[in-house]
């Protein structure tokens, strides 16, 4: 492939909504490449890429693959949906290939640490269709719900790849089941979300136990001040990539209702049948629907109410066993069940395509996960709707769900610190507000009502927010 100029790098990666940075002093980073086989990748890769007629690498691919194939540290600033998997999976199998061997007994090439079981699958699921030819490349997924021997005997076969979350991936290292000395190759995705459910000592013990001689990838949907020091602490001179900006909410309509709790079910079913029922008329089933409770009890209650009604629905939570949560998500995403109720764990993660309209019958504790929430829809260029039944409790999220829609309908970009130390600012303002309300003894529901205007929103290009994405894991989830 011929050498690309200066000129030539910067409109590609404009024209790819692809930003990149180099520490002060190191060397440019890889062009971005726009066709795998510019890549020189290998054959086998190439034939599963073929296989699955992956035609196109997407923005994130086109630059992180070719920097990750030139042995470059990334931090790496891209949402689910982008294609980051195939981008940090591919260079990993063909770092794989490159390297001798394994013999039973030994430890690993490369690993993946992800913050849930089900993100995990999804990666494992990836990376053994990118390497299906490769007979060199095997992985094996290490994660809580499943059966500890089985997972003993496959880490024990010699391994080339690991798809851990943190928690089981330290129980095999403390039973000696695995080691870390063998690796040379980590990938650390939706890095915020591990941190954000407190498993930072687990991420810096794995790291600590490294070789020295490492690459490391890390990838990241928001870039609060706690990724940035573990970046600082183990990434050696990275590229920084992002891709675009974030925008959960461009192409999404939003709809505010003002309720009480115990109208709350009622107004639900009322919302869906109306919905199946247009759906009917024109000939079409009912679209995929995801509704969000804040409980696991919740979640089943609505269910259950819903397929009394006549509804394919499914509940997806902590709660349930391994392999209900995995006939859950694949009778959603293959259209056997129309509406998937979900607590958090559906909010982030999960790159179910199609969906066409987020229901918050619970809205959520921060104005983050309400974003990362409605993020579900209107994704890959498609238009999405999102309805959220609030209360008075709900007071200060409605006040800062409205300032959104005004900033976005006025066409100003917004941007909202993320991580802990934000929420913690946030829980603060939220607790001085509903103070301050109780103080001069005004009605919430005047204060925040939402003028029509502000109910329906399509926002794209330059003036749509860019808003970070952490949610908030339920409780459940002990991997």
């Amino acid at each position: 492939m011929k050498a690309m100029s200066d000129k030539m790098i910067l409109e590609v990666r404009a024209r790819l909504c692809v930003q990149v940075e180099v520490t002060e002093g190191s060397k440019p980073a890889a062009s971005p490449i726009e066709s795998f086989e510019d890549m020189n990748l290998h054959e086998n890769i190439m034939r599963d890429i073929a296989f699955h007629e992956y035609d196109k690498p997407t923005p994130i691919q086109c630059q992180a693959i070719p920097i990750a194939l030139s042995h470059r540290d990334i931090l790496g600033i891209a949402e689910t949906g982008s294609g980051k998997t195939a981008a940090f999976a591919i260079p990993l199998i063909q770092h794989c290939l490159n390297q001798p061997p394994l013999r039973r007994g030994d430890g690993p090439i490369g690993i993946i640490l992800a913050p849930t079981r089900e993100l995990a699958q999804q990666i494992d699921k990836e990376v053994k269709a990118f390497s299906k030819s490769c007979k060199g490349v095997r992985a094996s997924i290490v994660v809580g719900g499943t059966n500890m021997g089985e997972q003993r005997s496959e880490l024990k076969s010699g391994i080339e790849i690991i798809v851990a979350t943190p928690g089981r991936l330290i129980d095999h290292l403390q039973q000696g089941n695995t080691v870390l000395n063998t690796i040379s190759f980590v990938i650390l995705d939706e890095a915020d979300r591990m941190l954000d459910m407190g498993f930072e000592p687990q991420i810096r013990e794995v790291m600590r136990g490294l070789h020295k001689e490492h690459q490391t990838l890390l990838f990241s949907a928001t870039m609060p001040e706690e990724i940035e020091t573990l970046a600082e602490d183990y990434l050696n001179k990275p590229v920084h990539v992002k891709i675009g900006a974030i925008r959960p909410t461009a192409n999404v309509s939003q709809h505010l209702e003002k309720t009480t709790d115990a109208q709350k079910i009622d107004r639900l079913l009322h919302c869906i049948m109306e919905e199946k029922t247009a759906a009917e008329r024109s000939g079409h089933p009912l679209p995929l629907t995801i509704v969000f409770v804040e409980r696991k009890a919740r979640c089943d209650e609505m269910s259950d109410a819903l397929c009394q009604e006549g509804i394919a629905a499914t509940a997806l939570h902590g709660g349930r066993s391994q392999n209900e949560r995995e006939g859950a998500l694949r009778d959603f995403r293959q259209g056997r069940v129309n509406v998937l109720v979900a607590t958090d764990v559906a909010s982030r993660g999960l790159d179910v395509s199609g969906i066409a309209h987020v229901i918050n019958l619970d809205l959520p504790r921060s104005f983050e996960d309400y974003v990362h929430r409605i993020g579900r829809t209107g994704r890959a260029g498609t238009t999405g709707r999102a309805t959220s039944f609030y209360t008075d409790r709900d007071s200060f999220l409605v006040a800062q769900i409205k300032h959104a829609l005004q900033e976005l309908e006025k066409g100003n970009e917004l941007a909202f610190a993320t991580g802990k130390a934000a929420r913690k600012k946030e829980r603060e303002a939220a607790a001085a507000f509903r103070d301050g309300l109780r103080a001069d003894g005004s009605d919430p529901t005047q204060i925040l009502a939402v003028a029509d205007k502000y109910k329906h929103m399509a926002v794209s290009g330059p003036g749509a927010a860019e808003i970070s994405t952490a949610g908030a894991a339920d409780d459940a989830w002990d991997d």
